[in-house]
């Protein structure tokens, strides 16, 4: 069951007093105002991909304390709903980090203060720079994200969020595309990264590694491949404005490789060594 959170939610979601205040400068900077204001420093993205990473394990540090007797399955969406862009952003609202961004002028024209994918990008930045000010204290990062999880985590369980979740299969159905289907429709996965690990940790194949092919066009217009690897085999390649989003497509287009070649034929594989040729005849049910 869940554990109450009443202590948690006692305590005030406020914002870190940073010691080296040249990481929140750099935390809030946006890359429009870095480009537009070559002399005033770094912009935020190098933060954002420490923070990304450790946003990821502290939810999922929290969740395995705070709700322990869930299965998998309910844990895997809880997480998918916490390290959303929607959440996110929403932490970096209520830190006021929309307030403190340094936007470019373009950016300030087209409202980007008010951008969820500029705000998540800005929390996770800023978490990466907590962590950076903290002399890379992992348990003091956990502590300072408590009072931003706590209530978050109750309101999804009050939503019933994870109710509907069938703990003997995965909580986001993988849709079956016929041999003859080459239109290959965007699927409905809010979280595919997670997606795909679950289905790969369940066959055995170990964790998805993605693997940077590298970035292309000027850097105002970057574009980012990456390639995802499981098993040693190749199962896709995304590009995409950033590199979460490049993970991203990558994963939901190995999602897409991960059908039937016949229909006729639905044994399930867990053969590591051959996991090339097993998608003929993969169960993904």
């Amino acid at each position: 069951m869940h554990k109450s959170t009443t202590e948690e939610k006692k305590l005030e979601v406020k914002t870190h007093n940073f010691k080296d205040v040249k990481l929140l400068t750099e935390a809030t900077t946006h890359k429009s105002f870095a480009y537009e204001n070559p002399m005033s420093g770094n912009h935020n993205e190098k933060l954002e991909f420490l923070g990304d990473s450790i946003i990821s394990f502290v939810v999922a540090d929290y969740l395995y304390d705070t709700c322990g007797d869930y299965t998998e399955g309910k844990l895997t969406m809880l997480r998918a709903k916490l390290v959303c862009k929607q959440t996110l952003a929403e932490f970096a609202v209520k830190l006021g980090l929309d307030n403190q961004l340094r936007l470019g002028a373009g950016a300030l024209s087209s409202n980007a203060r008010n951008n969820e994918k500029v705000l998540e990008d800005a929390f996770e930045a800023y978490i990466g720079a907590v962590f950076l000010d903290l002399g890379r204290n992992y348990g003091e990062v956990y502590k300072y994200m408590k009072p931003l999880l706590a209530p978050k985590v109750d309101e999804l369980i009050k939503e019933g969020i994870t109710s509907s979740i069938n703990p003997e299969k995965p909580e986001i159905p993988i849709p079956i595309i016929g041999p003859r289907d080459t239109s290959l429709p965007n699927l409905p996965h809010e979280d595919p990264i997670n997606k795909l690990q679950t289905w790969s940790q369940r066959r055995g194949f170990g964790l998805p590694l993605y693997k940077d092919l590298g970035m292309k066009g000027p850097d105002h217009i970057p574009q980012f491949t990456f390639e995802v690897v499981i098993n040693g085999k190749s199962f896709g390649q995304g590009t995409a404005r950033s590199k979460k989003d490049a993970k991203k497509q990558a994963a939901i287009n190995a999602l897409k490789a991960i059908v039937p070649q016949d229909d006729d034929n639905y044994n399930d594989i867990n053969d590591k060594n051959n996991i090339a040729t097993s998608l003929n005849s993969l169960n993904l049910n």
